[in-house]
């Protein structure tokens, strides 16, 4: 069996290079200026600054409920030095050891997201004191997976341990709820208008809108509205009844995703398979003291006690379009009620192992001579991970903040497309002209996992995860979230 297709097995069910999209730690800043047009472009007129730019920030997340790092201590007892004797090697090193990956009962329930998300060079620059445009670009990548069964996973380790070779497992793949399996990758070229309306004393409203062009790179789905499948060993696969529409484009949309961090998330101009628009609207109320010229100071990075407003409510729609492949993606459907048996030997690996169309091609020519099999003509069309979001930020005190987002996803897990999953989060954080720390805490992947995280930002330069001081003091890991920038404002602001 070839290792890379076993590896792309093992980033879909536990984690590798993967996504993060929300960046809450830096994205209800003051200081975020730019960055702000991903959450909600009104928020441009609240910046700090004259002008704003991203050089080059990127992020990745894994999550997932079906894999965990189970070990007898944590990572903070690891990274302390704090581990028992037993569980170091002959150099008084932590051994980590392959049996704390372990397998979690799932039931028909098990999923996974992965991801990778680049935001590329951009800028913001105030028009007089109402206007700010930007424009701005971006890379996405996403994997995601629903509803496995304790069966699929358990076979998986069966299929892919080369030390259970002549092990036989029966696979019963049955769920109440449909099968999703999707990889999608796009990037987009946008500009954004923000204008604050109502500009007094203690009331601040504007409005923003982005407009973008949507650039498609790869499409990659099965959904399935009912399979069931057997199997004894590991040279084969049952099916003993299916009803699944699969889609795939030429690109190698998986092999983009285990590129690597860096490489995966970066824009490609080759191989442009699909095209689009998207918009995001959205508005912004701002109360007490405060007006935007008082918002604008002579200083280098801004002045945060020119931030003076009690508290503000933003609200926004994101992500509202999609990225048509006309011809350039193979969609069809298959269903059987008798069994059929497809053969997992040298040949089936192979084609996979060249790349995700052609492993896909694999699998519709054996559904052709084998299933009933339907050639779907209409144009493919991926949506964008449409979502509402709400936004709420209160002055503590001059420095101390307490912000709120909530995201709630748009876009049904049956739909082709590209989705975010929906989340709730606190993030109290400190911040001024060269420091800042925020602790983002709340439940994520579809309010299904409670997170705290932690970001540090120093001038211009910031990192920051959405789960890393909950992964520190627990010893269940299920997945992770990284991101990472540099960003500043350009030139100073006369008064």
């Amino acid at each position: 069996m070839n290792v890379k297709f076993a590896l792309a097995i093992g980033v879909v069910f536990f984690g590798g290079n993967a996504q993060a999209q929300t960046f809450h730690g830096i994205q209800n800043s003051n200081f975020a200026g730019v960055h702000t047009v991903y959450s909600n472009p009104a928020l441009l007129t609240s910046m700090a600054y004259k002008r704003h730019a991203n050089v080059s920030t990127i992020g990745f997340e894994v999550s997932n409920n079906m894999f965990s790092l189970t070990a007898p201590f944590t990572l903070w007892q690891a990274i302390t030095g704090n581990v028992a004797a037993e569980y170091q090697n002959s150099k008084g090193q932590v051994q980590w050891r392959s049996e704390y990956l372990k397998t979690r009962d799932v039931g028909n329930d098990g999923w996974a997201t992965v991801g990778l998300e680049w935001r590329g060079p951009s800028y913001a620059n105030r028009l007089g004191k109402r206007f700010v445009w930007a424009s701005h670009s971006r890379t996405r990548s996403s994997l995601m997976l629903k509803n496995i069964s304790n069966g699929t996973l358990s076979y998986a380790k069966v299929l892919f341990d080369s030390a259970q070779g002549g092990s036989k497992f029966g696979l019963n793949q049955l769920s109440p709820y449909p099968i999703n399996f999707q990889a999608n990758a796009y990037q987009e070229i946008g500009a954004s208008l923000a204008f604050a309306i109502v500009d007094a004393k203690k009331l601040k409203i504007s409005v923003g809108a982005t407009a973008k062009y949507l650039m498609g790179l790869g499409h990659v789905s099965l959904i399935s509205d009912g399979i069931q499948l057997k199997t004894y060993g590991r040279d084969s696969v049952s099916i003993i009844q299916s009803n699944a529409q699969i889609a795939y484009s030429e690109s190698q949309v998986l092999q983009r995703m285990l590129s690597g961090i860096i490489v995966g998330g970066l824009p490609s101009f080759r191989n442009i398979l699909g095209n689009g628009v998207g918009f995001d609207f959205g508005v912004s109320v701002e109360g007490g003291k405060g007006s935007a010229s008082a918002q604008i100071k002579e200083r280098w990075l801004g002045d945060p006690k020119a931030r003076n407003y009690k508290w503000r409510l933003a609200a926004s729609v994101l992500d509202w379009g999609q990225v048509s492949y006309g011809n350039n993606v193979n969609s069809f459907s298959i269903s059987n009620s008798t069994p059929v048996t497809l053969k997992t030997d040298s040949a089936f690996f192979g084609a996979f192992a060249k790349g995700s169309a052609e492993g896909f091609q694999y699998l519709e020519t054996f559904a052709k001579g084998n299933l009933n099999y339907s050639a779907t003509v209409v144009s493919q069309k991926v949506v964008l991970p449409t979502q509402i979001q709400l936004q709420g930020d209160m002055r503590l005190k001059a420095g101390f903040y307490a912000a709120f987002q909530w995201q709630q996803s748009l876009v049904s897990a049956k739909i082709a497309g590209f989705r975010q999953p929906s989340s709730i989060v606190v993030v109290p954080r400190f911040e001024s002209k060269w420091l800042e720390v925020s602790m983002p805490v709340g439940l994520t992947q579809d309010y299904r996992k409670g997170n705290i995280g932690a970001c540090v930002r120093v001038g211009p330069l910031f990192v920051g995860s959405d789960n890393l001081l909950s992964n520190l003091i627990v010893n269940q890991i299920k997945g992770m979230n990284v991101y990472f920038g540099l960003s500043s404002s350009i030139g100073k602001v006369k008064k």
